[in-house]
């Protein structure tokens, strides 16, 4: 079951009632920072569009958004409403630039919603992917293709630094999938348009070994999934 805490004054809010409803557990109390913890590395802020804008004039937004930064490695805003429709002295590129420093700058995300129930159906799907995972494998790609040359592009397409113009190139010059598998990197240099690095990845993508005792179920094969270089930690 998904569990979240809330903040005891979101209770009015009823967002924490229609959690409930969706199968939610839900622990109140008074939280130091944020109003929902999803996971031990996130949270959520909630406010209504006029909250936001009243914390960007008096700056208090600054505070909590450092305040939670230091806190949560993941910080998500939810804003009820139109921000750009609140009837205040605040200018437009204000909020512009409230909004890019909370994206930019801190890295953090701002999410919209229009109602208690649509709060809670994001609330509670984002506290399920912290803490369950996605619950399938997504595919690398997706799409059904025509046989024969669609399926050789769509099969050359998928090949590492190899996009749709550089498939074509390829397919032209060595007139079958399986030529390009066997080509090496100096006769995958030899179509125009495929340099020395795009050519090392293509080989090496084509060639990559999995380790002995390795399963592919267990790597990273995002981007996003790797780990951070040392220097970075």
């Amino acid at each position: 079951m998904v569990k979240i805490f809330v903040d005891s004054r979101e209770i009015p809010s009823r967002i924490p009632e229609a959690l409930r409803e969706l199968g939610a557990e839900i622990a109140t109390g008074n939280l130091e920072t944020g109003d929902y913890v999803l996971e031990a590395n996130l949270v959520v802020e909630r406010k209504t569009a006029a909250d936001f804008c009243a914390s960007i004039i008096d700056s208090r937004f600054i505070n909590q958004a450092n305040k939670m930064g230091l806190n949560f490695k993941k910080v998500i805003w939810l804003i009820e409403g139109d921000i750009f429709a609140v009837r205040s002295q605040i200018h437009p590129d204000a909020l512009d630039g409230a909004l890019s420093y909370l994206a930019v700058v801190l890295g953090q995300t701002v999410i919209w919603y229009k109602s208690p129930k649509r709060a809670a159906g994001i609330l509670y799907r984002m506290a399920k992917h912290a803490q369950t995972g996605l619950g399938y494998e997504p595919p690398m790609r997706k799409g059904k293709v025509p046989a024969g040359i669609g399926q050789a592009l769509f099969d050359l397409e998928g090949k590492c630094g190899c996009g749709p113009v550089a498939a074509r190139k390829l397919l032209n010059h060595f007139r079958s999938v399986f030529r390009v598998n066997n080509a090496s990197i100096d006769e995958l240099c030899a179509v125009k348009g495929i340099g020395p690095k795009k050519a090392q990845a293509i080989f090496e993508g084509i060639h990559y070994e999995l380790p002995e005792g390795v399963s592919a179920d267990d790597q990273p094969t995002l981007l996003a999934d790797q780990p951070a270089p040392k220097s970075l930690v």
